[in-house]
């Protein structure tokens, strides 16, 4: 191990440092919380710089550190709120996790082509970052990398990554655009969640896996179009996408899970292919533009929700597969205008419907329905079927 240094405590209480050459290492919390320290001057023996090294050193504003440096360990910079530019030498191959995270006012970074992967929250709450630089080299960017930075505008991933993790661009809410490559794999969960600014993104073919609350809060987001590749649209996914006008679902999507689609008021038309058999509670609640909408004839059951609140909802078709429908499966649809009860009492629901009709005849349920009173208790009369997700994990928030 090399020579290791630590500031003393006559040090700590300076604003200015000069770390004497011959040393290697800087310690592990060397100068942690030194709160009146403005620069440091790095000398070229060293080579590594410790966990927690400059942690809340809220008065730091520039750092420059030395090419012969290969390795920056976790938080060794992260709450020093007041760094405005660091320059990260080509040399270091390892930036740790929340290297940098909270530094509030660090406006950009260039990562060099040495390192790999950008780790757990590493930029997390760089809320005044515009600009990040993401080489080649990188193949994996983790949970949270870049969470909360709410002024970055853009970012290109690079071929090489495969995965984007969990929450990584959470809260990212200038984010307008981003490219994502043909070797991305799988989004992680709510990994551009709250992304209020994102307005297109071109999910590639390579994309098997979309989690759960991937694009919840894009509230500028337009249109989207999912790969073949996808079989599952995750619970929340899209989630008050309040601008989402259409959407391509492929054949290859088997399930469209709870609150998929929630609150995408502005979704006009969604076609579902033949090839969904679940749709799960909530699934399309409030989406209020919604005109009409035909269930495939793979699906035996709407759950709870399902529809709830499409108040420009005024037609569905529902197969003959279907032997289940919630009672508030379509509560606040104003628009369909007739009460019906389906198949000899197997389920009925308190429903105004304009044309819900059963495509193999073509004769109007409501026609042939025994009309009830909507104010009438049904609740005993209704097969219900809430749905109930497959897991404790998969269960629905409270909305």
């Amino acid at each position: 191990m090399g020579k290791i240094y630590y500031p003393s405590a006559e040090d700590k209480q300076k604003s200015h440092i000069d770390i004497p050459e011959g040393y290697t290492l800087i310690g592990r919390h060397a100068f942690k919380g030194c709160s009146r320290l403005q620069s440091i001057s790095i000398p070229n023996s060293v080579t590594s710089i410790e966990e927690y090294a400059f942690y809340n050193c809220s008065r730091l504003q520039s750092v420059s550190i030395p090419d012969r440096v290969t390795f920056i360990d976790s938080a060794a910079f992260a709450h020093c709120s007041n760094l405005r530019s660091i320059a990260i030498p080509n040399s270091v191959t390892f930036i740790g996790e929340s290297a940098f995270s909270s530094c509030s006012n660090l406006k950009f970074i260039s990562i060099p082509d040495g390192v790999t992967s950008i780790g757990y929250r590493t930029f997390a709450d760089c809320s005044s970052l515009q600009s990040v630089s993401i080489p080649d080299s990188v193949a994996k960017i983790d949970k949270g990398a870049f969470v909360g930075c709410s002024s970055l505008q853009s970012v290109s991933i690079p071929d090489g990554v495969t995965d984007i993790g969990e929450s990584v661009f959470k809260g990212c809410s200038s984010l307008q655009s981003v490219s994502i490559p043909d070797s991305v794999t799988e989004i992680g969960r709510g990994a551009f969640k709250g992304c209020s600014s994102l307005q297109s993104v071109s999910i590639p073919d390579s994309i098997t896996w979309i989690g759960k609350d991937a694009f919840e809060g894009c509230s500028s987001l337009q249109s989207v179009s999912i790969p073949d590749s996808v079989t599952k649209i995750n619970s929340n996914t899209f989630y008050n996408c309040s601008r989402l006008k259409s959407i391509s679902i492929p054949d290859s999507v088997t399930e469209i899970d709870w609150a998929a689609f929630k609150g995408c008021s502005s979704l006009q038309s969604i076609s579902i292919p033949n090839s969904v058999t679940y749709i799960g509670v909530y699934a399309f609640e409030g989406c209020s533009s919604l005109e009409s909408i035909s269930i495939p004839d793979s699906v035996t059951e709407i759950g709870y929700k399902t529809f709830a609140n499409c108040s420009s909802l005024q037609s569905v078709s529902i197969p003959d597969s279907v032997t289940s429908i919630d009672s508030e499966a379509f509560k606040g649809c104003p628009k369909l205008k007739a009460i019906y009860k389906l198949n000899g009492g197997i389920l009925r629901a308190y429903l105004k419907l304009r044309s819900i009709f059963k495509p193999n005849s073509g004769a109007s349920i409501g026609d042939a329905s025994e009309h009830i009173s909507p104010d009438k208790n049904v609740n005993n009369e209704v097969q219900n079927d809430t749905s109930s997700p497959k897991s404790d994990d998969d269960a629905p928030p409270a909305m």
